[in-house]
């Protein structure tokens, strides 16, 4: 299979390390309008290097693309190689809008290619474990459920990219980029939140960014339980993401990759089967291979691919209505 990825900062280096696993995938080449960037990205995969998508597609066509390019590009960037039959791998968020949404979930539709969403951390080991002990009622129903993000991003984070900390190109701030792999995992496990209540303030970085760095989201869910949501990029530390699912007489509660049990007042650690293979940064999780291995073979053996726009939306649907109760102070049903 052939492969193209657009934009090379630093997320790429965690799909290149996953591609190179793969027997039968090779990179032909990449595009970052840096052009700097992507000779340098060129130069590790041993592909050919462009600063725009077009050339790069017009060159050579992929089976595959790759997008790791700002938010606002995902949408135009997937439709336009999805339109010349390119199947597409899309970072999260898919969508920064309903309409964007709306306009890859009709493309997708209309072409009949395989769309994937980049919420690799549904692959982590921690994460299939508690979709395996929630689905198999072994302790019984949800009764709750918790998730906790505290992570570091100070001004100098902001000043990496003209793109980063802006509405109209981030589309928000700790929810749709660092947050939305947590809040996809609470929505995915907890088979569905049907309405919030939220609150966005930027208590961090008020004369740096326009967007939100902190988030907090009473959480009601589809089978009658509530939780609780809370999000920040003000800590003084990028802190592991901890979700707890609550049954009746036990806990579990995922930090990272990694699974603690709590019952009669102690926290004891699961041993979970294998191992956990990491490119990047720890905070990615360790699921990019396995997300990246089983959209290809979808591709490979024309199967559908579960994580697509419709089922990757999800997170941006819900994310919305966050926002916008935030926006109006009242709930919201989803």
């Amino acid at each position: 299979m052939k492969i193209s990825i657009v934009g090379c900062g630093s997320i790429s280096a965690a799909h290149i390390g996953a591609i190179s696993k793969i027997d039968d995938a090779k990179i032909i080449s990449v595009a970052d309008c840096i052009a700097e960037r992507a000779h340098s990205a060129a130069e590790k995969c041993g592909a050919k290097a462009f600063t725009s998508l077009e050339d790069m597609l017009a060159d050579e066509k992929p089976d595959i693309l790759h997008i790791c390019t700002p938010h606002y590009l995902h949408v135009p960037m997937a439709c336009a190689a999805m339109e010349q039959g390119i199947h597409v791998l899309c970072e999260k968020p898919c969508a920064m809008t309903q309409e964007q949404l709306k306009t890859l979930r009709q493309t997708q539709s209309k072409t009949g290619v395989k769309v994937g969403v980049s919420f690799q951390n549904r692959y982590n080991r921690s994460s299939l474990f508690l979709k395996d002990i929630i689905e198999s009622k072994k302790y019984g129903e949800l009764v709750g459920m918790r998730a906790i993000v505290t992570w570091k991003r100070d001004a100098d984070y902001y000043a990496s990219g003209d793109w980063r900390g802006k509405k109209t190109t981030e589309g928000g701030g700790v929810l749709i980029n660092q947050a939305i792999h947590t809040l996809d995992l609470m929505n995915w496990l907890s088979g569905g939140i049907s309405a919030v209540t939220a609150h966005v303030s930027n208590d961090h970085l008020q004369d740096v960014i326009e967007v939100e760095d902190t988030v907090s989201v009473l959480a009601e869910f589809k089978h009658g339980f509530r939780g609780i949501f809370y999000a920040t990029t003000a800590h003084s530390v990028t802190s592991p993401v901890i979700l707890e699912a609550n049954f009746k007489d036990k806990t579990f509660r995922l930090e990272g990759d990694v699974v603690f049990e709590i019952a009669d007042g102690l926290i004891t650690p699961v041993s979970l089967p294998g191992d956990a293979e990491f490119f990047g940064k720890a905070c990615w999780g360790s699921g990019h291979s396995a997300l990246i291995g089983d959209f290809y073979d979808c591709v490979r053996n024309d199967k559908p691919f579960e994580l697509d726009s419709f089922e990757g939306g999800n997170a941006v649907d819900v994310l919305l209505k966050i926002y916008e109760s935030a926006q109006i102070g009242k709930r919201v049903q989803i």
